[in-house]
């Protein structure tokens, strides 16, 4: 395959995956079809298949096309984390604006957002879809992140440790469905939108919840 071949065929690949994030992103994975996602890429059923197989596969490479973004730019906030303490005493509000922070900005793009509903999605998915997913896509970096804070918090046991993150990952996974519930209680004063401003103030709110006796 020549050079010009191979952009076209990676085009076309990426043109695919594009279109399957945003169709899935707004219908679900049980809402929509292969030959739906084929026609809004411009492409052949056959061609879909051709690249990612069945429906299945092509969920998993459309939320992983945006989610690796997230764990990447994790990993590099972790060993710039590590470089610049490194005796390993990472401070904990740097730490949990490592872990927080990639996650949720990501959604100030359109990729992101998309990636953002997906995964806001992924429990009601059928099957065991979303476990084998999120299990996929965030393990590595995640347990990685447990490690480093259980050298933060060596006052606190594993399982302890273990509930307290889950629960930061809760609150932060809640921010960024933007149901309405801020602007409602803030009378229009707070805007779920400004993303930013959500990491700076839920940094401080979580640092707090896991050092809490």
């Amino acid at each position: 395959m020549s050079a010009a071949e191979a952009t076209v065929q990676l085009s076309v690949r990426e043109r695919i995956l594009a279109t399957a994030q945003a169709v899935f992103a707004e219908q679900g994975y049980a809402g929509a079809g292969t030959r739906a996602i084929a026609q809004a890429a411009g492409v052949n059923l056959a061609l879909l298949h051709y690249h990612f197989g069945a429906k299945r596969d092509l969920f998993k490479a459309a939320y992983q096309r945006g989610a690796q973004k997230v764990t990447e730019a994790r990993t590099r906030a972790l060993a710039e984390a590590r470089a610049r303490w490194p005796d390993g005493d990472i401070p904990l509000e740097a730490l949990v604006h490592a872990f927080v922070a990639p996650f949720m900005l990501n959604g100030q793009t359109e990729e992101g957002r998309a990636t953002m509903r997906m995964h806001a999605r992924l429990h009601t998915e059928p099957g065991q879809l979303g476990e084998e997913v999120l299990s996929t896509v965030y393990d590595e970096t995640t347990m990685a992140y447990v490690a480093a804070f259980q050298r933060a918090l060596p006052g606190l046991n594993r399982e302890t440790l273990c509930w307290r993150l889950y629960f930061m990952m809760g609150a932060y996974r809640y921010t960024l469905l933007r149901t309405g519930r801020l602007e409602a209680m803030s009378e229009g004063a707070c805007d779920s939108a400004d993303l930013e401003r959500a990491v700076a103030e839920i940094v401080p709110f979580l640092v707090a919840g896991l050092r809490a006796p």
